[in-house]
């Protein structure tokens, strides 16, 4: 008997519709931390956390949240940070005298390319956007995550970046105007797009919508004046002046995902969310093409309304509305005030019926007390009285196969299915039938969604020049695969096509799983010369030569993977987006950029180049810096594992989400590593391979423990072999991670930050944070017994605390960053007192903190932008310490004593090293003095000139602080001409620096 589908769904459990919930929360920028917390624990508490499920690109978002968020529990839009920013540049520009060098000397020093040994899944950062030149194949500009805009005339043999001094590095697309190459649009965060009209050498903030991603950038090839965007959970948008104005054409609430124009007739646009529309007047009107897979059955409130659509949006959503995830019907409750829910069956016809009985069996019911209970209801006429005719309140293996008597058989017959959530719980009913000895069969239709049919699940859009009448549409089913659609009329009727059973969206090279990222990682592709080449992409790419019909797998995420008797090509995990221009196929993943050089051949292990070599993008989270010369660095990033530089050169020798990992202090060859939530390694031989010689510690019922997405991982500084992790417990190990002692009471908690005084290894911190009083804050203990009795309880402080540096020579004096108002304090008698260290610090996050054993206190603070020094010698006044650093976020600090460096893990732009503070300096002596601005007053043209050949960057101020002009690499040994006649009358600032310093000049434009 064919089979037909009900999911009740209640209060946002078990559908997408509720793994959207959380994500819009977060795209809307209106909620706190912790609500939109509260939202994910409830939907992950049914669906898991197992790969595949969104819980570790949520765990991302979490900590970075966790650690940015302001005073409030809220985090902070992206024009707070362009105007914060505007508004430290005018700080510093006002107070800087003419020179300085002792700014900072910081360089890049990757990694920019990936050597894999033991890691398993190697890359360099995520890529989100690509947008290739039609004209010239070899420029290109591509977007990295948190880590700007960069650009190749080379075909990806090298790359620049050009967007390190903006407010953002948030990139999520890309597009070059198809009439003038040098014009570049950049959609970030926010709803934030940028305009650069000499190849991104300079950018302007267009527009800014508030909230959500920026996911596409369309532009009119006819007329590129005309533009349309989107922005997820926002809806498309359209501008008719070249992106300066936009107004919402259309707002699907769970969409903004993707927009195409009919090839050759850019007034056809096709757009889609969570559903598919189409407009054939540029965009003035959508139909929009989706069922509400509600087909002949109604749906109602136990009030009698039939109003599903969002009642009250400060209850994360309100109403009822269908589900976005499965090829059939699904509905879900979304508002707090707990409405019950009834489905109604169409009018069935029981005239002669003598025995007739319903069906249905039940899956994955999750009650565990939250379900008030299911009710099974019939009536016999339109009009009458629900009878109910059986209620289930608690899960009993009797679902499996429920066969039900109907009593007073009438021609006018309906059953329903009515339940009531308290919250966070589902039930799930399939093969729902009615079924008569007399009559046989009388109903088993009215919840399968057709075979021409959407469900509500994220679509992207497929189209090619070569056939502008065929399309398709990629539809996902929560996070894994749903569906691929065909239209060969334009969009206006669909077929979908048979591939029941696999899911391209998992880790599987036979499609066989059931994981995935979508929408995140989701994509298609269409050959611009074959209709019939069609790309997807989830965790891997595939491909169809027969128009959908069927696929091979072209790339798997774990390099030299086999299948089916062939090596596959590799293609890091997680691809963000397909674009194939001019003959080949570009993917954006989370480990770089990648191009199929010649998509229609499938050639054992070589399908994709990549190209990703000379971008700087690694988000690190930790690293651990080994105290020898030449120095061996190892460090934790998102997406691609643990790196370990050595002699300069980089190797990847752990994989998964990188960590906190460290050298050891007597053997450079012994790293130390983590992955998320706390998995411990260690190489012996500098990362070629990882030893067995490390366990985890367990809980009391002999389980691996499971800590914070970062686990706090640390050596002893004075004695070898001992190392310590920071679970829900502090432990200790004597042997190099062989065994482990609890050195501490169990905090109730996970820990978040454990560190061991350098000078006295009895004195430990450790904190973990906790909501409390409709707030975050952090718990901080102090033992001085190397946790040998309970820990002390500190206080004094506010916020969550983000960074501990514990003095080099004084085990109490110690210094906390936290994401309270004072940003960072210092105790100098072991945290029983707290000093506000906030001085004259930007209203940036604090981030990381290192202490320098220079004899006068030396502390640098990194924050979400920039690096600042401070010492007994500065007074109460910050040092800027960011000299060539880009506007990246910091997110740890930690010096080479032998080498007298300071190094900068960075969440997007890799790893900085800089000379550490040193105002000895001779300023009289400064190189940079010698250079010249004329003429000036200035009207039109300034000139600046110097006679040296050594290139410099030149930035060029408003007394506001807004950047007006910057280029970086340029010599001065000719004039270099800067054209301010657009630029109002008044003061402006003339910042150029080198590696070793700055120097400041004052313009007046009259």
């Amino acid at each position: 008997m064919k089979h037909f589908y009900i999911f009740l769904v209640f209060i946002m459990s078990m559908t997408s519709v509720w793994s959207q919930e959380y994500k819009r929360m977060i795209s809307v920028g209106t909620y706190t931390v912790h609500e939109i917390q509260e939202e994910a624990k409830a939907y992950f508490s049914i669906v898991g956390k197992k790969r595949g499920n969104g819980y570790k690109p949520y765990k991302r978002w979490e900590y970075q949240a966790l650690i940015n968020m302001d005073e409030n529990g809220r985090l902070k839009t992206s024009n707070f940070y362009f105007s914060e920013l505007q508004k430290y540049n005018r700080y510093q520009n006002s107070k800087f005298k003419s020179s300085k060098t002792t700014v900072g000397t910081w360089q890049q020093l990757g990694p920019t390319s990936w050597n894999q040994t033991s890691g398993w899944n190697p890359g360099v950062g995520r890529v989100t956007s690509i947008a290739v030149d039609n004209g010239n194949a070899n420029h290109i500009i591509i977007g990295s995550h948190t880590g700007g805009v960069w650009k190749t005339s080379d075909g990806g043999d090298t790359w620049a970046v050009l967007t390190d001094n903006l407010s953002s590095l948030f990139v999520y697309s890309l597009a070059i105007d198809p009439t003038n190459s040098s014009t570049y649009f950049w959609g970030s965060n926010g709803g934030a797009i940028f305009k650069s009209t000499d190849s991104g050498a300079t950018w302007n903030l267009l527009y800014q919508r508030g909230t959500g991603n920026v996911n596409k950038i369309l532009i009119d090839p006819i007329n590129t004046n005309k533009m349309y965007c989107s922005i997820e959970n926002v809806g498309v948008f359209k501008s008719v002046d070249g992106g300066s104005v936009w107004s919402r054409i259309h707002s699907d609430a769970k969409g903004g995902y993707d927009i195409e124009f009919k090839p050759g007739n850019s007034n056809v646009v096709y757009a889609s969310g969570n559903q598919f529309f189409k407009s054939i007047d540029g965009g003035q009107t959508f139909t929009s093409q989706v069922s509400t897979g509600l087909s002949s059955w109604t749906q109602e409130y136990v009030s009698g309304t039939t109003n599903w659509e969002a009642t009250d949006s400060s209850k994360n959503g309100g109403g009822i509305v269908p589900n976005e995830g499965a090829s059939m019907a699904v509905f879900s409750i979304a508002n707090f005030t707990h409405p019950e829910t009834r489905l109604i069956s169409p009018s069935m016809d029981l005239t002669g019926a003598t025995a007739p009985e319903l069906k249905f069996s039940h899956t994955q019911v999750n009650w565990e007390g939250d379900i008030d209970d299911l009710r099974v209801l019939y009536k016999t006429s339109a009009g009458g009285s629900w009878v109910e005719l059986a209620n289930y309140t608690t899960e009993v293996t009797a679902w499996s196969n429920i066969t039900l008597s109907l009593p007073n058989p009438s021609s006018d017959y309906y059953i329903a299915f009515e339940g009531k959530a308290d919250y966070a719980r589902g039930i799930t009913l399939d093969n729902v039938s009615v079924e008569d000895a007399t009559l046989g069969t009388v109903f088993q239709d009215g919840f399968e969604l057709g075979p021409n049919d959407f469900s509500k699940g994220s679509k992207m859009i497929g189209v090619s020049a070569n056939d502008d009448s065929v399309m398709y549409v990629l539809e996902a089913s929560g996070s894994a695969f749903g569906a691929l659609f065909k239209s060969t009329d334009s969009g206006d009727t669909f077929v979908k096509l048979d591939h029941a059973g696999k899911n391209y969206f998992g880790y599987s090279s036979s499609a066989t799983d059931d994981k995935g990222q979508a929408p995140r990682d989701m994509d298609i592709a269409i050959s611009p010369t074959n209709i019939d080449e069609v790309h997807i992409a989830g965790v891997n790419t595939w491909r169809s030569v027969d128009g959908g019909v069927s696929f091979n797998i072209t790339s798997q995420w774990i390099p030299n993977s086999s299948f089916g008797g062939k090596t596959l090509g590799y293609c890091h995990a997680d691809v963000d987006i397909l674009n194939y221009v001019n003959g080949k196929l570009y993917v954006g993943s989370d480990g770089g950029i990648f191009i199929a050089e010649n998509p229609t051949e499938i050639v054992s292990g070589t399908y994709y180049t990549d190209k990703t070599s000379g971008l700087g993008i690694r988000q690190f989270y930790k690293i651990g810096v080994g105290q020898t010369d030449p120095v061996v660095i190892s460090g934790g990033a998102q997406d691609n594992g643990t790196s370990v530089m050595i002699n300069g050169n980089w190797t990847d020798w752990l994989g998964a989400d990188g960590m906190e990992s460290f050298v050891d202090k007597n053997d450079s060859n012994i790293l130390y590593g983590t992955s998320q939530n706390g998995g411990l390694y260690k190489s012996l031989d500098g990362g070629l391979s990882l030893s067995s010689n490390i366990t985890e510690p367990l809980d009391g019922m002999g389980e691996l423990k499971e800590g914070n997405w970062i686990t706090p991982f640390e050596q002893d500084p004075v004695t070898q072999h001992v190392i310590y992790s920071g679970y829900d417990e502090v432990h200790k190990s004597i042997n190099g991670g062989l065994t482990w002692t609890s050195i501490s009471q169990n905090f109730g908690e996970n820990l978040s930050q454990v560190k061991i005084a350098p000078s006295n290894n009895n004195v430990l911190y450790a904190s973990k944070d906790e909501f409390i009083g409709g707030n975050y804050v952090s718990l901080l203990y102090k033992t001085s017994n190397g946790g040998n009795t309970d820990w002390q309880l500190l206080s004094g402080y506010d916020g969550v605390i983000t960074s501990i540096a514990i003095h080099p020579t004084d085990s109490n004096k110690i210094a906390i960053a936290t994401t309270g108002t004072q940003k960072v304090y210092v105790s100098i008698d072991g945290g029983i007192n707290w000093l506000s260290y906030l001085f004259d610090l930007p209203n940036f996050n604090a981030r990381a903190l290192a202490w320098q054993d220079n004899g006068k206190d030396g502390l640098y603070l990194g924050m979400y932008y920039g690096i600042y020094y401070i010492d007994n010698t500065t007074g109460s006044s910050w040092q800027q310490f960011g000299n060539n650093l880009p506007n990246v976020s910091i997110s740890e600090l930690e010096i080479n004593t032998v080498t007298n460096k300071i190094y900068a893990a960075t969440y997007g732009r890799g790893l900085w090293v800089s000379d550490l503070y040193e105002p000895s300096l001779n300023v009289e002596d400064f190189e940079l003095n010698s250079v010249l601005l004329h003429p000036n007053p200035a009207s039109k043209q300034a000139y600046l000139t110097w006679n040296r050949s050594e290139e410099v960057s030149i930035r060029v101020y408003s007394s506001l602080g807004k950047l007006m002009y910057y280029v970086k690499n340029q010599s001065l040994i000719k004039p270099l001409e800067i054209n301010i006649s657009k630029y109002s009358s008044g003061l402006y600032f003339v910042k150029i620096n080198n590696a070793n310093g700055i120097l400041i000049k004052k313009l007046i434009i009259d």
